[in-house]
């Protein structure tokens, strides 16, 4: 792939060019989250960039991100807030498996939540559930052939 992934707080997946050297890296994630940023590993392939301190500053819930790193980690009981960058390790590129398993889930976080204007979920507990099963799921599904699409 060769590039990062940027997953914006409505689920929306955004490439990021991603070369050059460490210090355009690191301005590219500032850039993209929208201030300073954490590292955080939630797999050992992966690095996610948030805000450090996205909570503070009334970001939205990167919902999309907060599942991705649930199913890599396990639940986490805190959430993401802002934009998330994901690379590779110690923010090298970004592997294509690695890439396709950002991607999945995060199409499916956006049809549970689309659903949901129809149909609320029953609480938060039932809510979480649904999107793990969701996402779960969708890295299960191989990805669509050109035929499929």
């Amino acid at each position: 792939m060769g590039d990062a992934l940027r997953i914006d707080t409505d689920g929306a997946v955004v490439t990021l060019s991603w070369g050059g050297e460490a210090s355009d890296r690191q301005d590219a994630v500032r850039t993209a989250v929208g201030g300073a940023s954490d590292r955080a590993v939630y797999h050992r392939r992966v690095d996610f960039w948030v805000h450090g301190n996205g909570a503070g500053d009334r970001l939205p819930m990167n919902l999309s991100a907060w599942v991705l790193a649930s199913l890599w980690r396990g639940e986490l009981p805190y959430g993401l807030y802002g934009p998330v960058v994901v690379t590779g390790p110690q923010g090298a590129e970004l592997s294509e498996d690695m890439a396709q398993q950002v991607l999945a889930v995060c199409a499916a976080v956006v049809e549970v939540r689309q659903e949901w204007v129809r149909r609320p979920p029953a609480g938060e507990s039932q809510a979480r559930a649904e999107l793990m099963a969701a996402a779960k799921c969708a890295l299960l599904s191989p990805p669509p052939t050109t035929a499929q699409v």
